[in-house]
């Protein structure tokens, strides 16, 4: 019985009705939209800025002793520290080639590949495809006028190795300069096994998180000095936050939008309504009940209105995603219920107003028609 009065009520009344209805499904569909673009938008974020490459730097500290790391340190930070995705050790080296001084690094040629950061330029991704491949950096490629197949000699001092180049690397950084080979293949050419430049690492999470494991691994393991690269940690905080407070803003804009246009809505409605409700409380409607209707009707429409902006929302999410990000958003239910709860709040606080004019009417005003 109660149920066919809402639904009788909101029927008789359709016009005032479906503008409210409307309101509310603005409200869920920019809210689901924005909710499911911030969450998925928050991850694809991280995992675009891990195509940067490392953001984590490990090197000798100085109070340590040694000028170089000990190699055994890279394998227990590839098998021990949770957070970390790519560990890749370096050993560097002057070298001759074609008389001329060049770089070479000495590094994990899988880890590398695993850690981004590069473009391959020509021939294949860089692997560790046997002792003899070396990749080149763009800018060396073009200087001793190198491409893939080709074969070159580098010497250190008066050992000598003989190197297959199998691809061409574009970093945007200092890679660009110098020959890429596998680590062993270095510390044989400089005698300098076990040993190590440097320790490039990534690890997962936003600035304050990665500052963190900074300091944990400082603590671990005292003889490195850890230091997170923050040019990319604090590019990735800041794009993260900027999208964090723009859709947060024009999420709470859009919802004091609405909320008006629903207040505005509903103190229509019970005014519209009065001779009706002056009449239910000459035959006994206390204020209590005539407040459960409104409040009733209100929630209805809201449940409503999250059911269609959800799906709508969606649809929004996805567009714009791709649009903004080049990106497809994932469809993520878990913020359906933040949605719902959303329109409810909107549609209960529009109704708190239109409440304190039914409590005041008077069933003896309304039957002598004034």
């Amino acid at each position: 019985m109660f149920a066919r009065l809402i639904k009788r009520s909101l029927w008789q009344r359709k016009s005032r009705v479906v503008v409210a209805l409307g309101a509310l499904t603005v409200a869920a569909t920019l809210t689901a939209a924005l909710l499911n673009l911030y969450l998925d938008a928050q991850r694809k974020v991280h995992s675009e800025f891990r195509l940067y490459g490392p953001n984590l730097m490990f090197t000798p500290r100085a109070a340590a002793g040694p000028e170089l790391l000990d190699a055994t340190l890279a394998h227990q930070l590839e098998q021990g520290p949770d957070g970390l995705t790519a560990v890749v050790p370096y050993l560097y080296a002057v070298v001759e080639l074609d008389a001329e001084s060049v770089v070479l690094a000495g590094t994990w040629l899988d880890s590398f590949a695993r850690l981004g950061g590069f473009e391959v330029e020509a021939g294949r991704t860089p692997a560790s495809g046997g002792p003899d491949s070396a990749w080149v950096g763009a800018v060396a490629a073009r200087r001793f006028q190198l491409k893939p197949g080709d074969s070159i000699v580098v010497r250190y001092r008066e050992a000598f190795r003989s190197l297959q180049v199998a691809g061409i690397v574009s970093t945007g950084a200092a890679e660009d300069t110098q020959v890429l080979a596998e680590l062993e293949v270095v510390q044989a050419l400089t005698g300098t096994r076990g040993r190590l430049n440097t320790i490039l690492a990534r690890a997962e999470g936003d600035a304050t998180t990665i500052e963190q494991t900074a300091r944990e691994l400082a603590a671990r393991f005292p003889g490195a000095a850890v230091n997170p690269l923050r040019q990319v940690t604090e590019a990735e905080f800041r794009v993260v936050e900027r999208i964090r407070w723009v859709l947060l803003g024009t999420t709470l804009v859009v919802l004091v939008v609405t909320g008006l246009c629903v207040l505005a809505t509903m103190t229509a409605l019970a005014f519209e309504r009065r001779h009706t409700v002056g009449t239910m409380k000459a035959l006994g409607a206390t204020n209590a009940r005539l407040s459960w209707l409104f409040l009733s009707e209100a929630a209805a429409l809201a449940l409503v209105a999250s059911g269609i902006g959800f799906l709508a929302g969606v649809g929004v999410a996805r567009w714009l995603g791709e649009s903004l990000f080049a990106a497809r958003i994932t469809l993520r239910w878990t913020t359906l219920p933040l949605v719902v709860v959303i329109a409810l709040v909107i549609a209960l606080a529009g109704t708190l107003l239109p409440l304190r004019l039914v409590r005041r009417t008077q069933p003896a005003v309304i039957l002598r028609g004034e």
